[in-house]
């Protein structure tokens, strides 16, 4: 059984605080790291926790989420600090600047944005996440760009579906956007999870490589059972919040355990 990459999505807001994770994420045993470049442009502001009181007296925590503040766009030095992770990160990168469009933190315009994944593939970067949504004239030029020098991962993040049959369709009609199609679904519920884990099993026997998960109840049984269904990519994450399981995620110890229980590697 052949065992997919392990990618594990570098959650900090800055240039030192991603090269840390990295390094955590290495000695985890992670294959490679996702460079969230959008994170730059938010500061993160944690919340604490409130207690809630039940009607029979009882109390509990409640964690809240964080404010995500936006910050100025200029205030980020794009050549330089793709530089720094470049010569921070032993690894190698997924780059990603995902805009708000699509669940992501970008927040200027769509030329920007585009200006900045450019800037990335000069850089050479390993691999660079192109969304299938980027219009087809900017997204031709990104792609001729990255030559043979850089792969593609070609994103979408989508709503919950009601069958298998149209993430089926969705990933055959883009197979050739990249060499791997990468699917999302946002705010999945259990039986939208097992859509997902249905497609995934129909196009396992396929020449497309796929990475399907969810965000939300179910969406990381894709993670758990990636072997399986010959995921050619997993991403996870080095947090341990007990919150994981119903956000779709999963950790990447977490998940070696899994496959070790499950006999997957």
């Amino acid at each position: 059984m052949t065992e997919p990459d392990i990618c594990v999505s570098l959650r900090g807001h800055s240039v030192g605080d991603m090269i840390r994770d990295a390094s955590r994420a290495t000695a985890a045993g992670a294959d490679l790291v996702e460079v969230r470049f959008d994170n730059l442009y938010v500061n993160r502001i944690e919340v604490d926790s409130i207690i809630i009181k039940k009607t029979n007296g009882d109390e509990y925590t409640e964690k809240q989420p964080p404010i995500m503040e936006n910050r100025p766009i200029e205030d980020i030095d794009v050549e330089s600090s793709i530089q720094k992770l470049k010569d921070g990160i032993q690894i190698p990168v997924i780059f990603t600047c995902r805009s708000t469009v699509e669940d992501g933190f970008f927040h200027g315009d769509e030329d920007a944005r585009v200006s900045i994944l450019n800037t990335a593939i000069e850089s050479g970067v390993t691999w660079i996440d192109l969304e299938i949504s980027i219009a087809a004239k900017a997204r031709k030029a990104l792609v001729k760009a990255c030559g043979d020098a850089t792969e593609i991962i070609a994103s979408s993040h989508q709503p919950a579906v009601s069958s298998s049959e149209e993430i089926v369709d969705f990933v055959n009609a883009n197979s050739d956007a990249g060499s791997i199609i990468k699917c999302c679904y946002q705010r999945v519920q259990h039986s939208h999870s097992l859509h997902i884990f249905e497609a995934a099993h129909l196009l396992s026997g396929g020449d497309t490589k796929v990475a399907l998960m969810g965000t939300g109840p179910g969406g990381d049984w894709t993670r758990i059972h990636a072997p399986l269904l010959k995921q050619a990519l997993v991403y996870t994450t080095l947090d341990r919040d007990y919150s994981l399981v119903k956000q779709g995620q999963v950790n990447i110890n977490d998940l070696r355990t899994a496959w070790s229980v499950l006999e997957y590697e």
